[in-house]
């Protein structure tokens, strides 16, 4: 048996509070290490990412619990009004799976893709059928 194995990763982005995010980012939980957070001056003001080996589970509560639901919830309240976080996992299980994922959250909403599901719905259009199908992971 084998274990999924990925790395996630953000863009740069601003933050409304550079001290309460730094707190925030402290409480993130990784399936694997520990999340590492970049700093970078973007004219004058300061841009942040986070990532590391593993994909992100959620925040730790009192409970010791991840949220992955409380995390994209918590990181709205960060994030500048004019940007967004892009968040990036990709991943594989030995070759049966192969996975890459994208998570886009601004201040007031989230999106998520598979990019699995992205090639499915090129090839239907690209061959003008769309009840193709086919198998990604075996």
């Amino acid at each position: 048996m084998a274990n999924y194995e990925c790395a996630t990763r953000t863009n740069y982005f601003h933050v409304k509070d550079e001290d309460a995010f730094r707190k925030f980012a402290e409480k993130i939980c990784c399936s694997e290490d520990a999340i590492d957070v970049w700093e970078k001056d973007d004219n004058g003001k300061k841009v942040f990412a986070f990532g590391g080996f593993g994909e992100i589970m959620g925040l730790n509560n009192a409970e010791d619990d991840c949220s992955y639901d409380e995390f994209v919830k918590e990181l709205q309240e960060h994030i500048a009004e004019d940007d967004a976080v892009i968040i990036l996992e990709s991943g594989k299980e030995k070759l049966r799976y192969i996975t890459g994922y994208a998570t886009v959250v601004t201040s007031s909403e989230s999106k998520f893709v598979n990019i699995a599901n992205i090639a499915i719905d090129l090839a239907k259009k690209a061959l003008d059928n769309q009840n193709w199908s086919t198998d990604i992971s075996y």
